[in-house]
This record gives structure tokens, sequence and C-alpha cells, in this order.
């Protein structure tokens, strides 16, 4: 009889040991962070037209079309993540994505094709915040500015520049790095000046150090090592009228140059403050 007790009382904790382990399992595989890469690679691709499509590069939305109806029509139903935030709001935008990329295969051409570009990017937004994803693009660089490549005057890539306009104020931030994304930072002398071109306003906007003695970025940390910097910035101390660069949907084409170096043309847009995101 004892012996039978014990077999029980042990058979027993093992059905409590399970039962505690599967939970714990199913509470940490909750926790996991939402992963839907087909939607990941639609959105970045619809974002980079949608810049397009705001500055009225419509060649270059036409261009983009093909790539983007590949994208579109991979992001189904049976991709859908199984812990997404929200599964019923999300079937519901998926339904609504959907009609747009049909709107995208049609024979939309010229400015209606431009309308249905600008309102993807909206509805993928929506659909990576009822999946409970991060909302990061591809592009997006470490303090949340828009990657572009630095080229040298034989058009080889020699760096990149994070720039950073922010839509509330319109102040530019520009930090370099040599080489591809993740480089070392880009030195240059303190007293060195970058250019930007805006060709549609006709303007130009020079961005320099903050400051010679510690030139701080967001961070708070000095960026002056041996009186050079990476890090430069519009309109810092020159005082200069930055509101025509504000607003969450601005968009423009923009070049900056330094020395011998140049972005080429690329789409200006802004870092967007929301008050649920912080800055």
């Amino acid at each position: 009889m004892n012996t039978i007790l014990r077999h029980c009382t042990f058979l027993a904790l093992s059905i409590c040991f399970i039962g505690i382990a599967t939970s714990c399992s199913q509470e940490a595989s909750s926790e996991e962070p939402v992963s839907w890469p087909e939607l990941a690679r639609f959105d970045d691709l619809a974002f980079r037209a949608d810049g397009f499509a705001r500055v009225g590069d419509l060649d270059a939305v036409q261009e983009a079309r093909a790539e983007l109806l590949e994208a579109g029509r991979a992001v189904t139903s049976s991709t859908v993540p199984s812990n997404v935030a929200d599964p019923d709001q999300v079937a519901t935008i998926l339904s609504d994505l959907v009609s747009l990329v049909d709107g995208l295969s049609s024979e939309a051409d010229g400015e209606r094709l431009g309308e249905i570009v600008l309102g993807l990017h909206t509805v993928i937004e929506n659909l990576i915040n009822a999946a409970g994803m991060p909302h990061v693009h591809a592009n997006e660089g470490p303090n949340a500015g828009f990657l572009q490549p630095v080229f040298d005057s034989e058009g080889v890539q020699v760096g990149t520049a994070e720039v950073k306009l922010h839509d509330d104020v319109g102040d530019i931030e520009v930090w370099l790095t040599s080489g591809g994304f993740g480089g070392d930072p880009w030195r240059l002398p303190v007293d060195t000046t970058l250019t930007m071109t805006v060709p549609d306003f006709g303007a130009t906007v020079t961005l320099a150090v903050r400051d010679r003695e510690r030139n701080e970025d967001e961070s708070g940390a000095s960026t002056i090592i041996d009186g050079s910097t990476d890090y430069f910035v519009f309109p810092g101390a020159s005082g200069a009228d930055a509101s025509w660069l504000t607003g969450p949907e601005f968009a423009v084409k923009a070049a900056l140059q330094f020395d011998d170096a140049t972005t080429g043309s690329f789409v200006l847009r802004p870092h967007v403050h929301r008050t649920d995101t912080g800055p």
C-alpha cells in the first residue's frame, strides 16, 4: 500500500510539474517579439515609394510598382504571426491592404498611382501597430535619422550620412560614418561645413558644428576629438529660419555635399515626434 501511495504521489507531482512547465513555456512564448518579415519588407518598399510620390517623382513610383506588387502579394493571412497583439484588427486591416494592393496591380497610372502609393504606407503602419511590431525602417540609423550613402567624385561609396530632420522645429542633424552602415565615425575638422541643396525651394542649407568646445549630439556626449567631429547641425548657432522645413508630411528632394563627397539626390523627410514614442 505504501509503495502504491508513493507511486501515486510521484505521478501527481510529475503531472503538476509538467503543467507548470507548459504554462511557463506558453508565457515565455507570448512574450516573444512579433516577427512578420513579409510585412516588414513591404513596409520598407512602400515607405520609399511614398517618398517619391510626395515629391512628385511619378516615374520613380512607376519603376517601383513591380517590386511593390511582389512584396504586397506576399503579405497574406497565411503569413500572419500567431502572436500578433490584436488578431481581429489585424484581419480587418489586412483586408484593406489587400484591396490597395489590388488597386496597385490595376491599370492605375500617373497621379492615380501616386494616390494609391500614398495610401499604402498609412495602412501598413496601422497594420504594424495592430500586430504589436516596432515600426522601424531598414534605412533608419541609430539616432532615428535616415541613412544615405555618400560617394566620392568617382561615384564610389566612401561613407554614410545619417540625416535627421525634426518635423516640429525643422532642425537637421547629420552624423557621418566611413564606409557603410556601422562604420567608424567619419571625423572632419571642426571648421568644416556641409552644404545641403533643396532645388524645389531654391534653397541651400549650411550645417556646421554646434560649438567648438564639445559639439554635443542628442546623447549629451561631446563629439569632438583632437579638433575633429562627425556631427553637424542646422540651424545651430546661425539663427537661420528653419520653419519652412517643419511638418510631419514634409518631403522634398535634397542633396548633401562636403569636400569632394556627395549623397546625390535623396528624399528628405522628417523624423516625426509623436507623444507616445518620445523624441
